[in-house]
């Protein structure tokens, strides 16, 4: 079957009628982004996130407060975001290493090192740091890997953080980055609208794919990043989800799903959507991999771009 009459049937299976029943939860790696601060130290996204009144999750890596010499000030970045009641607080690692580069004993370091400030700024708000998500959502280079890095984070009492939403942000946000320098407006504006319309296409994608595999809606997870990006359209994109009703709720209440105690039947060092990770035949999980709606002018351009480097 063409790719297009697959997709075509996958997303007629939910055929969009499950609009009502639409729930997501957002969550946002690599806080804080301590290039973004401004002036008074403050984050434009979080300030944004207060407007829209919405539970966040943060998966922090502490050592981006060391990217910048403002030591004191960069703290306090932190502390703002981990302090907020809308926030759930989540360890990404330290210093965000792949695990299946770095073996077990140097990532169980970059566990407990990635904790320390966080649990030292969230003593006496009553939130607790129990939500661990790894970076490029590698899982380590193999089964035995993988489930000798989940054990030590059951042991340390951890959650390990799925998702099942993402579309590429952090690509968009590096061709965005490079508009602004160059002070091409129209173009920036381009990528960001590109960015919202795709990811609005990735989760009509997604929804439907989790329809055709557990024959409902599930409660999806988006993952995205502290950006510039996302600071001027994470808005947008959240108000066309909120258009399609979608429902945003906090990360505990998506995790008590059922499906996230389905089996991983992908235990390896790719980063993929958890949706794909549940499917277990890999001809099968593949296939509906290559349906996944891409961007090829932005992927083009992104390429472009590390050419010229």
């Amino acid at each position: 079957m063409k790719k297009h009459v697959l997709l075509a049937a996958i997303m007629s299976v939910c055929g969009l009628s499950y609009a009502q029943q639409r729930n997501v939860s957002i969550t946002i790696d690599d806080i804080p982004n301590v290039h973004l601060a401004k002036a008074d130290g403050s984050s434009g996204l979080l300030q944004k996130l207060d407007s829209l009144k919405l539970p966040v999750a943060i998966f922090i890596n502490e050592a981006n407060l060391k990217r910048t010499p403002a030591a004191e000030k960069n703290r306090q970045l932190l502390k703002s975001w981990v302090l907020r009641d809308y926030v759930t607080v989540g360890n990404h690692s330290f210093s965000h290493p792949n695990y299946a580069e770095v073996g077990f004993d140097a990532f169980k370091e970059e566990v407990i090192k990635g904790e320390v400030l966080t649990k030292e700024l969230l003593k006496g708000s009553g939130k607790s740091l129990d939500y661990f998500r790894f970076p490029f959502n590698s899982m380590g280079k193999d089964s035995i890997d993988f489930d000798r890095m989940q054990q030590f984070l059951k042991e340390k009492k951890y959650i390990s953080t799925p998702y099942t939403v993402e579309s590429e942000d952090w690509l968009y946000a590096r061709l965005y980055d490079k508009a602004l320098r160059e002070g091409d407006a129209a173009k920036a504006k381009s990528i960001g609208m590109q960015y919202v319309e795709t990811s609005v296409k990735i989760f009509a994608f997604f929804d439907s794919l989790s329809v055709a595999t557990f024959d409902r809606p599930i409660k999806q997870i988006y993952l995205c990043h502290d950006s510039q990006l996302n600071t001027d359209y994470l808005p947008q994109l959240v108000q066309k989800l909120k258009d399609q009703q979608y429902n945003f709720i906090s990360l505990g209440d998506a995790m008590t799903d059922p499906v996230y105690k389905s089996k991983e039947h992908y235990k390896g060092p790719f980063g993929f959507s958890w949706i794909y990770r549940w499917i277990q035949d890999p001809a099968k999980r593949r296939a509906m991999m290559r349906l996944e709606p891409q961007n090829m002018e932005i992927h083009k351009a992104h390429e472009e771009m590390n050419a010229k480097k």
